[in-house]
């Protein structure tokens, strides 16, 4: 049986923190710069500018759209968590709405979560009813461009780039770095060996410096291997999304 409260409660701050992950990369502190980098088009930048640009777009963001994909995923732990795939909306500061693909206790199941402030919101995959649980996670933590887990990823190593890419028919500009594994392990639940070292892809908006699309590579969790692929898409930046609790039983 997987639905147990203790169970459902820590799916359901894995999902959060999962969709959380590009969310964290977007809003990466670096050295504060001053200069104005919203438009990239008729200039290439250094990676550091675009990192920089990142974090001060971002603040102008109310909401937006983002699919993460795993592949190549290894074997979860019997009593472990991974998630497969994830497809949710986030509404600066503290709402969001996914469905997830999940190996619970080694079984595949669904999950639909919504998350309002501190108050998760969770489907039980045994019988599709939704649950409540208080605190798992607060959004609110995620979402601040200052504060909090977003300083995490300044740990972003050998940055490099720009090259040119396009998203979805985005143009873009693509930077490339490393990030070690340890810096995720309160997303991931760690388990990897010291010095784990993830390769970083980011393609960033050549017109508007938002992000839309982060790859990471590499071992980033136990079951997980070197060639374990994490990829978000982010989309329908500032979009009108409405988010509201669940009835429930």
């Amino acid at each position: 049986m997987i639905s147990s409260h203790i169970s459902m409660r820590r799916v359901a701050a894995l999902v959060l923190l999962c969709l959380a992950t590009a969310l964290l990369l977007a809003g990466c502190q670096l050295p504060r710069q001053h200069a104005n980098f919203q438009n990239f088009h008729s200039s290439r930048p250094t990676a550091q500018q675009l990192l920089v640009a990142v974090q001060t777009s971002f603040r102008s963001v109310t909401s937006f759209h983002v699919v993460m994909r795993v592949q190549h995923a290894g074997n979860a732990n019997g009593s472990g968590f991974q998630i497969r795939n994830a497809d949710g909306d986030i509404v600066l500061p503290d709402k969001i709405k996914a469905q997830a693909s999940v190996i619970l206790s080694g079984q595949a199941v669904t999950v639909n979560l919504i998350s309002i402030g501190d108050t998760q919101f969770i489907t039980d995959p045994v019988t599709g009813q939704w649950r409540v649980f208080k605190g798992a996670i607060d959004p609110r933590s995620l979402t601040n461009p200052d504060t909090g887990i977003i300083a995490v990823v300044s740990k972003l190593q050998n940055v490099s780039g720009p090259t040119d890419d396009t998203i979805n028919g985005v143009p873009c500009w693509r930077v490339t770095g490393s990030l070690d594994a340890s810096t995720l392990a309160f997303i991931t639940g760690g388990g990897v060996p010291a010095g784990t070292m993830l390769q970083t892809s980011e393609c960033i908006g050549k017109a508007d410096s938002l992000l839309y699309q982060l790859n990471l590579m590499g071992q980033a969790a136990a079951g997980y291997t070197p060639q374990t692929t994490l990829s978000f898409l982010l989309s329908n930046y500032n979009e009108h999304i409405t988010i509201v609790a669940p009835q429930t039983l």
